[in-house]
């Protein structure tokens, strides 16, 4: 049967980071309003990520693996224009014949959060609705094998032997937002139907699969945890691991860790791309193995000459690695 997918390579790889929040230059001009809001950031660097993405498509597109994959938090605040820039930015990859590959995080659809910052002031801008998401990343749907009509979950075969399957674990309005956005997930019958359909199919062409969430299966951190890991959970991970499900990534805590060897499914946590060193993971894949590093972002070799005048980065190296 043949099959449709991303590549036909027996060896294929792919990258991937999480929660880059990125809020569109043109939404703010460095003034009062913003610079206050950038000090309740939680440590995200706001101001400049776009220049660090630039510079990181950059990486990509030399190292040329098949995909790259963010596991949500496209956006800071959920600002259309935002999602906007952030499809252009990553635009080369396309070019390249690297597919980009993304699911929502809890801040980018219809989050009442979205503004611009001007001066002393902010102003309400458009919010993305879940047809704004499936337009502006069309690439990455007009990849899909298969698609949730209820949510912005879909699957994908990175080649014929492995099946990506991206859920989309967010709890959002149907319309316009005004509040703040929802930070816990979970999942509805809709979704979990389709899940369950597509490991069957997964099972059924003896596919291994690897399964990208934003929110997290279980509990990482002692401390950060409540409305960070799954609602469901427990529902979703015992249905994961009656499957050749090989691992988990997900993203949403802003911190790295794995969790491998004592759960039912391994889980992959990835940090934020918009903290200090810039983590993002690579994934190599055979038939019947999966290797798994992390790296943080050497940026400063992906700059221009008139980019390294702009203030500097700094970061600390942070590696970790496992095969599942």
């Amino acid at each position: 049967m043949l099959i449709k997918a991303i590549t036909d390579s027996e060896r294929p790889d792919f990258w991937l980071i999480s929660d880059p929040h990125l809020i569109a230059d043109d939404l703010h001009d460095f003034g009062a309003r913003f610079k206050k809001m950038r000090q309740t950031s939680a440590g995200k660097d706001i101001a400049y990520q776009d220049l660090a993405l630039r510079a990181f498509v950059r990486k990509v597109v030399r190292a040329n693996p098949a995909a790259l994959i963010i596991t949500g938090d496209l956006t800071f605040n959920g600002a259309k224009r935002s999602a906007e820039r952030l499809g252009e930015i990553f635009a080369p990859l396309k070019e390249a014949g690297i597919a980009l590959l993304v699911i929502p995080g809890n801040h980018d659809i219809y989050d009442g959060w979205a503004r611009s910052f001007s001066g002393s002031e902010e102003r309400r801008v458009a919010q993305i609705s879940p047809a704004d998401w499936k337009e502006i990343f069309s690439a990455s749907y007009d990849l899909a094998a298969s698609q949730e009509p209820g949510s912005l979950s879909y699957s994908v075969n990175l080649n014929p032997h492995w099946r990506l399957l991206l859920l989309d674990s967010n709890l959002y309005s149907s319309q316009f937002s005004y509040t703040h956005p929802m930070t816990s997930g979970g999942t509805d019958d809709g979704e979990r139907r389709w899940l369950s359909q597509e490991l069957v199919e997964a099972k059924r062409l003896g596919q291994d699969v690897l399964f990208f969430i934003h929110h997290n299966l279980y509990s990482h951190n002692s401390v950060v945890h409540d409305g960070f890991k799954l609602n469901n959970a427990g529902e979703i991970v015992q249905l994961l691991s009656q499957y050749p499900v090989r691992c988990a990534f997900s993203g949403h805590i802003h911190a790295q860790h794995i969790m491998s060897g004592w759960v039912p499914v391994p889980e992959v946590v990835s940090s934020c791309f918009a903290e200090s060193d810039q983590g993002y993971g690579v994934v190599e894949l055979t038939a019947n193995s999966l290797s798994y590093r992390r790296h943080d972002f050497d940026i400063d070799n992906f700059l221009t000459a008139e980019e390294k005048k702009l203030p500097a980065f700094c970061g600390f190296s942070r590696l970790s690695e496992g095969s599942f």
